[in-house]
């Protein structure tokens, strides 16, 4: 397989998905074409006829297909009927990427939620029931994503497919992002310019699954740094040892001799690499403060940071999402005075929870924490596995020597300066890499804004300044690979922005899957109805953002006049 051909929701992708290629059909004695035209039907009482040029027909196309496509309606069935109804002057080759796209990356889905004829079978046809509305259902949960391709894991550098080759299944996944997590926070001399601001390399990821499915392979990639972590703990502690004995000498000393001897300094400021997450807002923001206002949360347990978060009153994930995007934290205690300021933070997170464990973290879709975060989630049956010797050396000493390995790799790289909104270490792409991403992009927020509304667009955003840190962190890796310590100005390689993108798209699966499960916001009645009004307001704007009157867009929506006129006030 060629990587460069991966897009993220680009749906030119001529690779299949690792899904089940037998599709379920309709209900008996109905037909695929019969299930397209009802489809079409019912999107267009909800969501007007097609656009025009312009007017927002990739929106409205993606939500017709993902509905076609759960319905079981046969791909050729749809993309004739979304060519013959394509007003004039629409590109047919788009059209026809975008369909047979969204029924290639989602063939798992197809079938989930089949047509039934009027009377038949009950009321399966409930529109409002439709993963593009926002909507959920009552009935067996919604299959879950699929995991990273398998050409993923072949294009990795070589250090990164080496963490990840002794495992398989989910828990490769979890040892993907668990590791991209912890080495974004191990290169903070590296960075660039994204959408006019400048950033570094670092990666918020949340691994959820039921207890014991093996989101505890989070552990190894945690272990990676650990030798980094000890080195500076260590000479911490003996910095602190001479401290205090600068400080008793001075004490002890005569009145006479300790006037002619200044008292030693303040104490040395205590380096980490691992801070940890029980903690406090305030906590957490000294130990930043100490460590250049850098560090990295790993934590194979989200109630760890979830109790920090309840005990202050969610001031701690202020500073979470703050850090994310490098903006300033100041904090002032008042029992001593003590003024922090930090200009500007790079925080790294991996973290692995429960299900259970996600909305005391993240309350709501409306959550800030939500859209910065690499989610991957999944679930499968506990099965018991050999714990004999003969099922395998163990791995201790094989991650010892990657983390040994990594530690070489950070002395290598330039230090940070002082200032980190410049870098010693620039990741830059080719303009052929920037219209990728730029396409993905937009591709990929068409989707999300589809099936989980504004919050979902939110998450969108972000993939794409989070897919350009996971270029820049792959361009670093293959550095040491080349036998090279990252310096200047480094030209992304397109196989890596590739990867990236295919991380991205999988990526962007899995958050509107958390989306889809989180609780409805305060003041809400249900998450889905939430979604759905997000999505229609995204919609309104970008019709009228297109030139449509207020009156054109309420018309097309299906919304009050009035409702569109406070939607774009």
């Amino acid at each position: 397989m060629d990587i460069n051909k991966l897009r993220a929701a680009t749906p030119a992708d001529p690779d299949p998905p690792k899904t089940d290629p037998t599709p379920r059909p309709p209900a008996p004695g109905l037909t695929p074409t019969d299930a397209a035209a009802w489809c079409y039907e019912q999107h267009t009482a909800h969501h007007g006829q097609p656009p025009v040029p312009g007017g927002g027909h990739n929106h409205w196309l993606t939500g017709f297909t993902k509905l076609c496509n759960e319905r079981g309606a046969d791909l050729p069935d749809v993309l004739a009927l979304a060519l013959d109804t394509a007003p004039a002057g629409h590109d047919t080759g788009k059209i026809e990427a975008t369909v047979t796209g969204i029924y290639r990356r989602e063939a798992a889905a197809h079938g989930s939620k089949p047509y039934t004829a009027p009377g038949q079978h009950g009321s399966g046809n409930k529109v409002g029931s439709d993963a593009y509305s926002g909507q959920k259902e009552n009935g067996p949960a919604a299959p879950l994503p699929d995991t990273f391709p398998a050409a993923v894991y072949d294009a990795l550098p070589d250090y990164l497919r080496r963490c990840c080759e002794r495992f398989d299944g989910h828990e490769r996944a979890v040892m993907l992002l668990g590791t991209l997590a912890v080495l974004s926070g191990c290169f903070p001399a590296v960075g660039g310019t994204y959408a006019k601001r400048r950033y570094g390399l670092n990666l918020f990821a949340f691994i959820i699954a039921p207890a014991a499915s093996g989101k505890g392979t989070l552990g190894w990639a945690r272990r990676l740094a650990q030798p980094y972590h000890k080195m500076l703990t260590d000479a911490s502690k003996a910095a602190r040892l001479d401290y205090d004995a600068d400080l008793a000498a001075y004490k002890n000393a005569g009145k006479a001799k300790a006037s002619l001897t200044p008292p030693p300094a303040a104490p040395p400021p205590y380096k980490l690499l691992y801070l940890p997450g029980n903690t406090t807002a305030a906590a957490l923001q000294t130990a930043l403060a100490e460590n250049d206002g850098r560090g990295i949360m790993c934590e194979t347990e989200a109630d760890t940071l979830t109790g920090a978060l309840g005990a202050d009153f969610g001031n701690f994930s202020d500073v979470l999402r703050k850090a994310f995007q490098h903006e300033p934290i100041s904090l002032l205690r008042k029992t001593d005075r003590q003024h922090l300021d930090l200009a500007r933070p790079a925080l790294s997170i991996a973290l692995t929870g429960t299900p259970g464990q996600l909305p005391r973290l993240m309350p709501t879709a409306e959550d800030g924490l939500v859209s910065r975060f690499l989610f991957y989630t999944f679930a499968q049956t506990p099965t018991w596995q050999d714990v004999s010797p003969s099922a395998g050396p163990a791995l201790d000493p094989y991650f010892d020597a990657l983390g040994q390995e990594l530690t070489r790799m950070i002395a290598a790289a330039p230090e940070a300066p002082d200032e980190a909104s410049t870098y010693p270490v620039e990741i830059t792409l080719t303009p052929a890499d920037w219209q990728r991403v730029n396409e993905a992009g937009a591709a990929g927020l068409d989707e999300a804004l589809t099936v989980g509304g504004g919050a979902g667009g939110s998450s969108a955003f972000r993939l794409g300044l989070i897919a350009w840190r996971v270029a820049g962190l792959l361009t670093v890796l293959r550095c040491f690979e080349n036998g090279e310590a990252p310096a200047g100005r480094l030209l992304a390689d397109p196989v890596d922005v590739g990867t990236a993108l295919a991380i991205m798209d999988t990526a962007r699966a899995h958050a509107l899957a958390v989306l889809a499960s989180l609780p409805a916001p305060a003041g809400t009645a249900h998450a889905g109805r939430y979604a759905a009004k997000a999505g229609q307001e995204a919609k309104v704007k970008e019709l009228h953002a297109a030139g449509l009157s207020v009156r054109a867009v309420a018309e097309l929506v299906g919304v009050p006049k009035s409702t569109v006129s406070r939607w774009l006030a």
